[in-house]
């Protein structure tokens, strides 16, 4: 009997404990945190640094195609952006999502930037990482030295469009490193805050038109949460990544969700910015 008591009495403790630890007081209120279906997330405040909200943040998840904000960064560390990148047979027929690149055709850099993180062309990618360094192991040797020098301890990376590989994975709070620093050059900036782009006539098309896999950017899932760029990632519809960058009362948050279910990323990245909204005063 003394012994159940004892046992009854831990377990109150313990649950107490959990509740209080899962709370924020904001102005004496308790701020409690959200449950969200992403098996990781992190929020940033940008202008601080500090870490708003962390769910397994440093557990090696697929970053998917939000990959390809390092590849643009890697790119244009190397490349100017009208320069001309001739497209390969073997990034063209490179599988998963697709810019329609063909064969032989002459892209410059900056149409591949908007190819790739638009509608998260592979071929606009393996493109630009072929063209940075002639072939995509080569490029990922550059990508894996600049997480590094961006203090990415928890990532791998071996293609440049993030599909799945034993050897390819990356953290929540790598992530956020990596989106904020993609955000500073003007160009991927740009590319990430737009709903549609005009690619430039080539050799092998026509001018035509591609658009963002991202509804944030779209305008058609809280248009008042202020994300104004982002990068979506996909694999099937229990596993999907968003990156997304926002700006409430002058202040810009990074937001990251990995491996959550892709009806559901947008509605936890909302959570957790509502959350560190709330908990920094924005």
């Amino acid at each position: 009997m003394r012994k159940k008591r004892l046992f009854t009495e831990i377990t109150a403790i313990v649950i107490m404990l959990a509740i209080a630890f899962s709370t924020v007081s904001v102005y004496g209120a308790q701020l409690k945190r959200p449950v969200i279906t992403a098996k990781s997330g992190i929020v940033l405040d940008g202008n601080t640094g500090k870490i708003l909200y962390s769910k397994y943040a440093h557990y090696r998840r697929d970053p998917l195609s939000t990959t390809k904000l390092l590849t643009a960064l890697v790119a244009l560390e190397h490349l100017e952006t009208n320069d001309t990148i001739k497209v390969t047979k073997t990034a063209a027929d490179t599988p998963g999502s697709t810019a329609n690149l063909k064969t032989g055709e002459k892209v410059k850099v900056k149409d591949l930037i908007y190819a790739a993180l638009l509608p998260s062309g592979n071929d606009a990618a393996v493109a630009l990482a072929q063209g940075t360094s002639g072939t995509t192991a080569a490029f990922a040797k550059l990508m894996n030295r600049k997480a590094k020098q961006l203090g990415c301890n928890d990532s791998r990376f071996a293609n440049p469009h993030g599909w799945k590989n034993k050897n390819h994975y990356s953290s929540a709070y790598d992530m956020v490193l990596i989106a904020r620093a993609a955000m500073k050059n003007p160009l991927i900036r740009k590319a990430c805050s737009t709903e549609i782009y005009r690619m430039a006539k080539t050799n092998k098309q026509k001018s035509r038109l591609i658009a963002t896999t991202n509804s944030f950017v779209a305008g058609k899932k809280y248009p008042r949460l202020g994300v104004f760029a982002g990068k979506t990632g996909t694999w099937d519809a229990n596993n999907s990544a968003l990156v997304s960058v926002c700006e409430q009362k002058g202040r810009v948050f990074y937001a990251v969700v990995l491996n959550d279910k892709m009806s559901r990323r947008y509605d936890s990245t909302y959570k957790i910015l509502n959350y560190s909204y709330k908990k920094r005063g924005a």
